[in-house]
């Protein structure tokens, strides 16, 4: 009876931090929805619209190792709530902004707000349930985010088109604000909690980041997390909606419908793909695959002609196939010990994460040469056509191949035999 109370309070406290990964997607990929409304608004070109997207990125990334030593040393509880209310403020600062320096100092408050929610999650699942089940906890909280990632495309389309795009930022910054509550009033500390918190303490800052960091493993599996999330970052989170919009000739809300799937795939993908790996106790091979399986669907989407319903169904495979990268979280905590989970965890999502901000931008700039270099476009501004799209998207896959070496130099770092539950 005690350990299915406690298995109870676990799931609810894992919940509460999954609500807000899944809310930060939202904010992440909104400018995807509204990208065409800034550059007109605001007379951006591709690239400055990347550079203001990256910002959420630049902001998350560099918050990483700080947020996992935070989580390690405090617990979740109360910077989870200062997150929510960071993201509400920049939320907030973004709706309102007449000026680039306001939106990009908008966005930046939600990167680094953001930058809690996954380490949050990643950290209560390892104080509440047993290791093995780790990778898989860690998926179920990405198809939380995928929730969050397909809300920020029709249904977020939906809404700028029967309001405005800065009225649209307003209404994040209320929910943020109630998710902030939420986490107060649900989250609470188990003695797991404790002893992790007073073990990371004992130990010196610096010695426990270094731990992380000198190792080789953390950095291959950290450099495989980069290639394969930049399908995620540099197409579904941004360009993927205006190269759907002008491959397929489709309006912008049907088209970042199209791209939902994407998230919907990934939702599925990332507890399956997971769940596989606890089956053939092999995180390394289920990478393999993965990255694998990426390649091939993700070069179909963006160099296969094909009807509408084909394109669900592939784009819709391509982000399953995506859901293999996030079993790299679990392989990288298992690295290193429970009290440096946040840290090590961290560590990963910052080199994730950079990819959001090299690509996003990167990208748009290679639109831009693409647009400068067309005899045909001479003097337009920002009317990107599918070739444009399909020379400048090419790195996608380049990457994804990339992923699939990196897998052949990984070391093995399935627990077995590691079933021991926290207590709760």
């Amino acid at each position: 009876m005690e350990k299915s109370r406690g298995n109870m309070i676990g799931w609810l406290v894992w919940g509460c931090a999954a609500l807000f990964y899944g809310f930060q997607f939202v904010l992440r990929v909104s400018p995807g929805v509204i990208a065409e409304d800034l550059m007109r608004d605001l007379a951006l070109d591709a690239c400055m619209t990347g550079v203001l997207a990256s910002c959420y990125y630049i902001g998350y990334s560099a918050m990483q190792i700080p947020t996992g030593v935070i989580l390690d040393r405090f617990g979740p509880r109360r910077p989870l709530v200062f997150a929510c209310l960071l993201c509400c403020i920049g939320a907030l600062i973004f709706g309102y902004a007449q000026s680039l320096t306001l939106l990009q100092i908008g966005r930046t408050f939600m990167g680094v707000g953001s930058a809690f929610a996954f380490l949050s999650c990643v950290k209560l699942a390892s104080l509440y349930f047993p290791p093995r089940i780790l990778s898989i906890l860690v998926g179920l909280t990405l198809s939380v985010g995928t929730f969050g990632a397909t809300v920020a495309g029709a249904p977020f389309g939906m809404l700028v088109d029967a309001t405005n795009w800065r009225v649209a930022n307003y209404v994040l910054a209320g929910v943020s604000l109630l998710i902030a509550l939420a986490a107060w009033i649900v989250i609470r500390e188990n003695a797991a909690h404790t002893a992790s918190r007073e073990e990371n303490r004992s130990e010196p800052l610096i010695q426990g980041i270094k731990s992380v960091l000198v190792n080789p493993q953390t950095w291959i599996y950290g450099l495989y997390g980069f290639a394969m999330y930049v399908p995620l970052s540099g197409f579904a989170d941004l360009w993927g909606t205006p190269f759907i919009t002008e491959a397929y000739k489709m309006d912008k809300t049907t088209a970042a419908g199209v791209t939902s799937l994407f998230y919907i795939g990934l939702g599925f993908g990332a507890p399956l793909w997971s769940y596989w790996a606890t089956r053939i106790l092999s995180y390394r091979r289920a990478m393999m695959w993965g990255a694998l399986t990426s390649t091939i669907f993700m070069t179909s989407v963006l160099y296969l002609p094909m009807s509408l319903l084909p394109l669900y169904v592939v784009m819709a495979l391509a982000g399953f196939c995506a859901g293999s990268q996030f079993m790299a979280f679990a392989a990288v905590s298992a690295l290193h010990p429970l009290h440096r989970t946040a840290t090590s965890s961290g560590v990963h999502n910052m080199l994730c994460m950079l990819s959001g901000v090299a690509m996003q931008p990167l990208l748009g700039h290679f639109l831009d040469r693409c647009l400068a270099c067309d005899p045909k476009c001479v003097g337009v501004m920002g009317r990107y056509t599918h070739e444009h799209f399909l020379w400048s998207l090419a790195i996608i896959p380049v990457f994804l191949v990339i992923a699939f070496v990196l897998t052949l130099v990984m070391k093995e770092t399935f627990p077995r035999g590691a079933g021991a539950e926290p207590s709760a």
